[in-house]
């Protein structure tokens, strides 16, 4: 039997009355002739609360304690949803991460995975059954401890197994009726986007949208899956299809934009953000400056971000990332965890927005590019600015982003 794979995030299992419409939405779609494989977050606020607990008891609780504490949110919304169906007169079955058999490394907190064996899955789907699963978590074959998969795993999770087991579809059901021109609680005329292609939505990820998961963004791109993000609270709606580029496609952006014409999907923001500037000198320096830029890129991978401007020039490192991660970065290097040591470390341009343009061709668009740089200088002052082909970032205060966001929406999507 052919299956899907259906996400729910927090707010869809936040209360017992959600896992009740859950499971109604289950059912309806197994009346349908397929099965489905459920991925499920932790309810609600759950994780945050378990995260306070810790922080409760120990400023730096381990890591590992940490995992084992965080994975017990998704296994209760798991047990939930599959009691909720037995009511139901659905047969079901809950699986952890591991005994689904997502094999993971063993970085804990942030881990990736690597293998998915699925056995438990495919038996249970064979069995005629539901198969609900705890998303955001999986087992590192190597120590055989639980690890996480960072916040928001639970995409990625679901997005994982689709691809690998061969799901006719993945639709992931979030507090939001799909993926937007920009954040409609910033920008009240944001439309949503009926399809986008993956290069877009992989770069509105790593660039703040929160709809979707960064690396579960690579991995169905990778993988040329289409994902639907719909609302849980409206399942009647269409939501927003993420898909590989085709033909169709490529032919309404000529339309739309003309055959050299750059093109704008969406506009994005991270707040908090700062410089985060290295400077290497000396004997060596060439060398030292390649490592520390290496680890730096690896640092920042452990902490769920992609920095914003990576730049070297000459002995200078540069990137823009929050203001979190450069404090935690900068008591690494204090600490010596970095190896090769800078000979000096500076943080400017605290408080600071990114925000990026998401689209294609800016490099060869320079018109779209003076185009956007207008509207941010007539309602802020531009910090800086970085081109990439797909993405042009702008850094303003943090207290014009709102603005500017605006101001550009209104320039270049509306």
């Amino acid at each position: 039997m052919e299956f899907v794979v259906q996400k729910y995030g927090g707010t869809s299992v936040g209360s017992l009355d959600r896992i009740k419409l859950v499971a109604d939405h289950v059912a309806a779609t197994r009346a349908q002739g397929v099965n489905v494989v459920v991925v499920v977050s932790a309810m609600g606020e759950k994780t945050d609360e378990l995260i306070a607990m810790a922080r409760t008891l120990s400023a730096d609780p381990p890591r590992r304690e940490v995992d084992m504490l965080l994975t017990s949110g998704e296994r209760v919304s798991m047990a939930l949803l599959s009691i909720a169906l037995y009511e139901r007169g659905l047969k079901s079955v809950s699986l952890t991460g591991s005994q689904s058999g997502i094999l993971t490394d063993e970085n804990h907190g942030n881990a990736r995975i690597e293998k998915i064996l699925g056995d438990r899955i495919r038996r249970g789907l064979a069995d005629d059954s539901i198969v609900i699963v705890a998303g955001f978590q999986g087992v590192s074959p190597k120590t055989k401890e639980v690890t996480t998969l960072g916040r928001g795993g639970s995409d990625l999770s679901a997005v994982a197994l689709a691809s690998v087991l061969g799901a006719v579809r993945c639709e992931l059901y979030k507090d939001v009726e799909g993926v937007f021109t920009a954040d409609p609680r910033i920008v009240p005329g944001a439309r949503k986007i009926d399809s986008l292609p993956w290069y877009a939505m992989t770069e509105m990820a790593w660039a703040g949208a929160e709809v979707l998961h960064a690396r579960a963004a690579h991995v169905a791109s990778r993988f040329g899956l289409s994902v639907e993000i719909r609302s849980s609270f409206k399942t009647d709606l269409r939501g927003t299809i993420v898909k590989p580029t085709t033909e169709t496609d490529i032919a309404m952006s000529i339309d739309k934009n003309g055959i050299e014409q750059a093109m704008v999907h969406t506009i994005t923001c991270k707040h908090h953000m700062c410089m985060f500037e290295v400077e290497v000198a000396g004997d060596g320096a060439e060398d030292r400056a390649s490592k520390i830029h290496a680890g730096i890129l690896e640092f920042l991978w452990h902490q769920g971000e992609a920095p914003g401007i990576n730049q070297r020039i000459g002995e200078m490192l540069r990137f823009m990332i929050s203001e979190n991660s450069a404090t935690a970065l900068r008591a690494a290097f204090a600490d010596g965890r970095m190896g090769a040591q800078p000979k000096s470390v500076h943080v400017n341009l605290a408080g600071t927005s990114a925000v990026a343009v998401i689209g294609n061709g800016f490099l060869q668009g320079p018109e779209k590019v003076n185009q956007a740089l207008a509207a941010a200088q007539s309602v802020g002052r531009v910090l800086f600015w970085d081109i990439r082909n797909q993405v042009l970032t702008i850094g303003v205060s943090d207290g014009e982003a709102t603005a500017v966001v605006n101001a550009l929406h209104e320039a270049l999507v509306c």
